[in-house]
């Protein structure tokens, strides 16, 4: 990691607290190595978040949640001053989109993640979609606590 320069940053946002502190080390990192942001949001739609309220409108409620993490995301990066990043919303699972979709589609060579994520209750100890990124990732992989 010393010596390597990174160019394309693929982080993984939730808008849960960890979300947020690897979108703001992203954000570090990316200046110090003049890199481009690619800040992904993957809707999972089998997410008790969206299931359990009112099936019927988890569609409806997927593109309001979207729009609100796309407006968070860029007031973190407004408030930072950092201007060279894309908006990844989609709905899927974050496990593939982002470890297998993402990182060759958009020539990535470093995914910053949290520990932890929104998703209690698909995870443990570490938070499941950031293990599979750290297991199956092409490219380096930087979980933040």
């Amino acid at each position: 990691m010393l010596d390597t320069n990174y160019k394309r940053i693929l982080t993984a946002f939730d808008g849960s607290k960890n979300g947020v502190k690897a979108l703001k080390k992203a954000i570090n990192v990316a200046k110090r190595n003049e890199a481009k942001i690619l800040v992904a949001y993957v809707i999972n739609l089998s997410s008790a978040q969206f299931t359990e309220s009112r099936p019927q409108k988890v569609h409806e409620e997927a593109e309001a949640h979207g729009k609100k993490m796309r407006e968070l995301i860029e007031s973190i990066m407004s408030e930072a001053a950092f201007r060279d990043f894309d908006i990844l919303i989609e709905k899927g699972n974050p496990k593939t989109k982002i470890t297998y979709d993402y990182i060759d589609e958009y020539d990535v060579d470093l995914v910053i993640c949290g520990h932890t994520g929104m998703d209690s209750y698909d995870q443990m100890d570490m938070g499941s979609t950031s293990e599979n990124i750290v297991r199956y990732s092409s490219v380096d992989v930087m979980v933040v606590k």
